[in-house]
């Protein structure tokens, strides 16, 4: 299956390559966009430690975009998404890096993004600081919380957009269908679970070396009397790990989403499970109900995600949004985030937070 995927995948581009005039648009421009929130709350939180987190924080999420695309004479589009981290970030100032080909086709992106299973999936819409894959743990547990963090975004621990072995901007090829009858469909592959690596690929019975990921998504979208509808699911594996002859299986990861809209009202559900990792096992739903009216929306959501042998949370967050003008928006969460210890040598964590701020897109 591996080899037929990148086979097809080849045959394509190179006929969109042998098919492009050499001189047949403008050279591509890039242009900067992004966008940056700047919140601030105020939080109080029991976790059983000697520790004084009450009181107002100020937290901050900042991207800067570079984007262009350029569209030859046979009607192929060309493009390029690099994703700057604003604030500092050690481990990964850059985040998202990709090429993107698009035509009648579809659409193929390569370079470091998440995958199908991850950008295809549905979850209920939260107004707020977000919840799914959301903020929470920063009000929460922050830096030195007795429960740990590990393993929380990109799996089932603080998300329903989750990615096998939690590998979500590894190196990869991606195709996704157009989009026919509201159905598409999307795959992707990935040699290894490294990003921004131009290393050689260790296929060798390692411990730890997982390569060979595969991962599929797809979701349907339409109208019927007056009512948006949204589905999608998702499957995502590594097909060989260092350590499947020994003791472990290939990681796994499922998500399911849905949602309806009517009117200004809105309601979704997601699920995801992943297993076979070496942090991040369980299972996460995520539930929502919202209104919106011109430039006002409320949103009332619910999480609750597994990480297995660490913790299990339950999260609720009220939450609501105004728009002031072009790309600029105000919002603020009421919120509530309970992290169960699965240690009997841990405390419990609660925390009850009041959160406001400004997102500015450009």
């Amino acid at each position: 299956m591996k080899k037929v995927l990148l086979g097809t995948t080849a045959l394509v581009a190179a006929g969109m390559v042998a098919s492009a005039p050499a001189m047949a648009a403008e050279k591509l421009s890039a242009q900067v966009g992004g966008y940056m929130e700047q919140w601030i709350g105020f939080t109080t939180v029991d976790d059983g430690s000697t520790r004084d987190v009450d009181g107002i924080d100020i937290k901050s999420d900042s991207e800067i975009h570079f984007k262009g695309s350029t569209t030859l004479d046979n009607g192929i589009t060309f493009g390029i998404n690099v994703q700057l981290e604003a604030n500092s970030n050690a481990a990964d100032q850059i985040d998202e890096s990709y090429l993107i080909v698009r035509g009648g086709f579809g659409e193929i992106n390569l370079g470091s993004e998440n995958s199908a299973l991850y950008k295809m999936h549905y979850a209920p819409s939260d107004f707020g600081i977000g919840i799914n894959s959301g903020d929470q743990v920063d009000w929460a547990l922050g830096g030195s919380a007795q429960i740990s963090s590990g393993g929380y975004f990109r799996a089932p621990g603080g998300s329903t957009y989750i990615e096998p072995a939690r590998a979500n901007d590894s190196e990869k090829i991606t195709y996704y269908t157009p989009r026919f009858s509201g159905f598409q469909v999307g795959a992707s592959y990935s040699p290894d679970t490294l990003q921004d690596s131009n290393g050689l690929t260790d296929r060798s019975n390692t411990a730890g070396n997982l390569t060979d990921g595969v991962m599929f998504g797809a979701n349907f979208k339409g109208e019927f009397s007056g009512a948006s509808v949204g589905v999608s699911a998702g499957y995502g594996t590594f097909l060989e790990n260092g350590t499947s002859s020994s003791t472990s299986d290939e990681p796994e990861a499922y998500a399911f989403g849905a949602t309806l809209g009517v009117g200004g009202f809105g309601a979704g559900a997601s699920w995801a499970h992943a297993e076979n990792q070496t942090s991040g096992n369980g299972d996460a739903y995520n539930l929502g109900v919202s209104y919106s009216t011109g430039p006002f929306g409320v949103s009332l959501t619910y999480f609750h995600g597994e990480n297995e042998g660490t913790y299990e949370q339950d999260t609720v967050h009220l939450s609501g949004k105004y728009a002031l003008g072009p790309g600029v928006t105000a919002a603020a969460t009421l919120g509530n985030a309970q992290f169960e210890s699965a240690s009997s040598t841990i405390a419990d964590v609660e925390a009850t937070y009041f959160v406001t701020g400004i997102r500015l897109s450009f």
